[in-house]
């Protein structure tokens, strides 16, 4: 089953940055990025949870510097 979320990753602040999350997150099993939004701030991701937990897409972020609020 696919769940999505949006995370607010306050590190966010060009291209390079959108890429970096994408690419770390689709890093994932069953994870999707659907929009990184460098002015909001914002990453939408659709991942299946029995492949992956949102504890887990956290940490990975956490991992590259790009720290979501809670």
């Amino acid at each position: 089953m696919s769940t999505e979320t949006t995370l607010k990753i306050p590190a966010i602040h060009c291209g390079g940055c959108a890429q970096t999350v994408t690419r770390t997150l689709e890093a994932l099993p069953s994870v999707k990025v659907t929009e990184v939004d460098t002015a909001t701030k914002l990453a939408r991701v659709q991942f299946d949870e029995s492949a992956v937990g949102l504890d887990r897409i956290r940490e990975a972020l956490d991992e590259v510097g790009f720290s979501p609020d809670d």
